[in-house]
């Protein structure tokens, strides 16, 4: 199975990104300013979800199976919401499972009321 790990820099998906070639996933990983910390035997690509002809280059080049979101854009809507709506639209388009996760539980309430609602966007866009 191949993996590709959005937000493979931050933390999930830097964790992810270490975990899963040892679990014996073939996997890439995207970044926007620094490149995950792992071994070479993931490739990482570059990718600004914002950018909806990047987040369809990069799985036409990655080919998923499963895609894991675990990008943040914090409170940047058109990352946070509108990427993640990019992300399931192309990952549905390609016939990928696709896996969103969100840190929204550590957060106040305001802050996991914004994350709720960036949830219920990305999935009524889906």
């Amino acid at each position: 199975m191949k993996l590709l790990i959005i937000g493979g820099s931050g933390f999930l998906g830097g964790e992810l990104t270490r975990r899963a070639p040892a679990a014996g996933y073939e996997t890439a990983a995207t970044y926007s300013t620094r490149p995950p910390d792992t071994a070479g035997d993931v490739v990482r690509h570059s990718l600004d979800v914002r950018d909806p002809a990047q987040v369809t280059e990069v799985l036409a080049k990655v080919a998923p199976s499963v895609i894991v979101n675990a990008s943040s854009g914090n409170a940047d809507w058109e990352i946070t919401a509108e990427g993640a709506v990019r992300v399931a639209r192309a990952a549905a388009e390609r016939g990928c499972r696709l896996v969103h996760v969100s840190s929204d539980a550590v957060f106040s309430t305001v802050i996991s009321g914004l994350c709720g609602l960036v949830a219920v966007q990305g999935f009524a866009a889906v």
